[in-house]
C-alpha cells in the first residue's frame, strides 16, 4: 500500500489503483491516518526540494539527497541509499520522485521528523517499555503499543496519546490535569495510578489502582468518575460508558508478572497466561467445569508455570512453533 500511495501522490496511479487506494483508506481510521501522514511527508519533502531547486537551478541531486539527510540529523552511512534519482530531467519530475524516495527509503525517520518532529513517539512490539515523562510521571508501555506527546509536554499542559495498553503513575499537579487520549475517549487525572487498554477502536478499558479518574467519551457526551478498585469500560458500537467493580485481580500481571488464581477455571487461567506472557496457548480438549486452579505464580517462567499445571491438573499439551495446545486434562 505504501508503494501505491507513492504512485498516487506522484500522479502515476492508474484509475483501478486509485479505486483500490480509496477503498483501503475507507476501511479504517488507522489507514486514513497513515495515508495522511505519508501525504504530509510528501508535501513537506517536496517543498524542501522545491526551495533548494529555486536557490540553485543546477542542483546536484545526489549531493542534495545527502544534504537532506543531514538536515534531519541523520548522517548518511554506507547503508544509506544514495543514487541518481531519475533518468530524465523534466521540470518538477525529480522533485516528486525525490519526495517519493524520501517516503519509501527514509520513512523511518523522515516521517518522524516532519510529522512527529514536534512530538515524542514511543512504540513497542514484543517488549514492554518504561518511560519517564518531563513532569516525573511514569508510564509502562505494554507490548504492541504506542505513546506519543508534544515535546512541550509539561510546560503548560500534560496530554498524551495512547494506542494499545499502558500503566500510568501520574505525579499530582492540580494546576495541570494529566489527560490520556485513546481512541474516542479521554482519561483525566490530577495525580493517580491506573491501567488503560485500547488496542482497537471497539472500546477502551480503564482500571484505577489509586486515586480518582474522570473517564469521558466526548462523542457520546458521557462521562463517569472512577475510584480505586473500579473499572471503566467504553463500548463504541453500543455507545456505552459504564463503571463497575474490578474483579480481575490479574489485570496488571503483564507488568508485575505475578498471577493469582483462586478456584479459576482452566480457560480463565489460559487467558491470563496468554496476556501475562504474550503466549499463544489454546485448548482443544473438553475441559470439565470441575477443572479449577488455586495457585500463585510470581516471576516464574512460562515453562515453570506449565509444569505446575501439568502436574496439578494432569494436563497433556504439545508445542508447535509458538503455539501451545492443551489436548487433555485429567482433572
Amino acid at each position: 500500500m505504501q508503494a501505491l500511495i507513492i504512485r498516487h501522490l506522484t500522479g502515476e496511479a492508474s484509475a483501478e489503483e486509485e479505486k483500490q487506494l480509496s477503498a483501503w483508506i475507507a476501511q479504517s481510521q488507522d489507514n486514513e491516518h497513515h495515508y495522511r501522514d505519508l501525504r504530509k511527508a510528501f508535501e513537506l519533502s517536496n517543498r524542501y526540494y522545491t526551495n533548494r531547486s529555486d536557490q540553485d537551478p543546477d542542483i546536484n541531486i545526489d549531493k542534495e539527497w545527502n544534504h537532506f539527510v543531514n538536515q534531519i540529523n541523520e548522517k548518511p552511512t554506507a547503508d544509506t541509499p544514495v543514487r541518481m534519482l531519475i533518468p530524465d530531467q523534466s521540470p518538477g519530475r525529480w522533485l516528486r520522485v525525490a519526495a517519493a524516495l524520501a517516503l519509501l527509503v527514509a520513512s523511518g525517520f523522515v516521517i518522524n521528523y516532519f510529522i512527529f518532529g514536534s512530538r515524542v513517539h514511543h512504540q513497542t512490539t514484543g517488549n514492554t517499555l518504561s518511560i519517564t515523562l518531563n513532569d516525573g510521571s511514569e508510564v509502562l508501555l505494554n507490548r504492541n503499543s504506542e505513546l506519543w506527546y508534544s515535546t512541550r509536554f509539561g510546560s503548560k499542559t500534560r496530554t498524551v496519546n495512547l494506542k494499545g495498553e499502558a500503566f500510568f503513575e501520574v505525579v499530582r499537579d492540580p494546576d495541570r490535569p494529566f489527560i490520556v487520549h485513546v481512541n474516542d475517549v479521554d482519561i483525566e487525572v490530577l495525580g493517580t495510578s491506573f491501567n488503560v487498554q485500547g488496542y482497537d477502536e471497539k472500546g477502551v478499558d480503564v482500571i484505577v489502582e489509586t486515586g480518582v479518574v474522570k473517564f469521558s467519551a466526548p462523542a457520546v457526551n458521557k462521562e463517569v468518575k472512577l475510584t480505586a478498585g473500579q473499572r471503566g469500560v467504553y463500548i463504541k458500537e453500543q455507545q456505552q460508558l459504564i463503571s463497575i467493580s474490578n474483579e480481575d485481580r490479574n489485570f496488571l500481571s503483564w507488568k508485575t508478572r505475578k498471577i493469582i488464581f483462586i478456584e479459576n477455571d482452566l480457560r480463565t487461567v489460559v487467558a491470563a497466561l496468554n496476556k501475562a506472557y504474550n503466549a499463544n496457548i489454546v485448548i482443544t480438549a473438553n475441559i470439565p467445569a470441575s477443572c479449577v486452579v488455586t495457585v500463585t505464580f510470581d516471576h516464574q517462567s512460562l515453562e515453570a508455570v506449565l509444569n505446575v499445571l501439568k502436574s496439578t491438573l494432569n494436563l497433556t499439551y504439545r508445542i508447535t512453533g509458538n503455539q501451545i495446545e492443551i489436548t487433555l486434562a485429567g482433572c
